[in-house]
């Protein structure tokens, strides 16, 4: 069930040292440092944590111009890849999912239009938002869970909803420690090639 869609990574076209992803990722680059002393020293660039400031948005903690400040990531994001030609100043999630920030989930928009969607769409959006059950495989204990919607699933066990799509359409093995799958007629087999395939590999077979 992989997704053969492939993460692009782009530089952000303004901060200088980072780049940022499709899927919603943003890194730091490598880079050489002077010693104390004598001599230089590489300092390799490393996916930069995400977490929320406080309203639902995602932000890094990114350093411009020699000071370290958070950066909303869906700004990064469609800065990045996304042509704003009227140069819109507002972003819109279509899912209103906050924490989804993939490219195609996102839109430069008016202030208005971003009201309007809010208040006319967004509640539908919310309600419309994938609700099947999934299920979760614990990777230490093979423990198998059975969660009512991504969401919930989310909530439960401190992942992002983001991450446990990128699980179940393929694009990453794993988040939080966990594996997902959707509640289908495939899902039988699917969980139990999983806990074969780790079952297996904790024995070395």
């Amino acid at each position: 069930m992989a997704n053969n869609e492939k993460e692009i990574w782009r530089a952000h076209p303004e901060y200088e040292g980072i780049e940022v992803s499709t899927f919603g990722n943003v890194r730091s680059l490598d880079k050489v440092v002077p010693c104390r002393g004598n001599g230089t020293r590489l300092v390799k660039g490393r996916i930069l944590k995400q977490a929320s400031n406080g309203h639902g948005y995602l932000q890094v903690n990114v350093k411009i111009d020699g000071k370290f400040i958070n950066k909303s990531v869906h700004r990064l994001v469609a800065r990045t890849f996304i042509l704003n030609p009227d140069n819109l100043l507002e972003i819109n999630h279509k899912d209103c999912d906050k924490t989804n920030n993939s490219v195609d989930n996102l839109e430069w928009v008016t202030h208005e239009e971003n009201i309007a969607y809010r208040d006319k769409l967004g509640h539908t959006a919310r309600n419309n938002a994938p609700k099947s059950p999934v299920f979760a495989v614990n990777l230490s204990t093979l423990e198998v869970s059975r969660l009512p919607s991504r969401m919930e699933a989310g909530r439960s066990l401190g992942v992002f909803y983001q991450s446990i799509n990128k699980v179940i359409k393929g694009r990453i093995k794993q988040t939080g420690g966990y594996w997902f799958k959707e509640d289908d007629d495939k899902a039988d087999d699917a969980i139990k090639r999983k806990l074969h395939t780790l079952q297996s590999q904790a024995l070395g077979l």
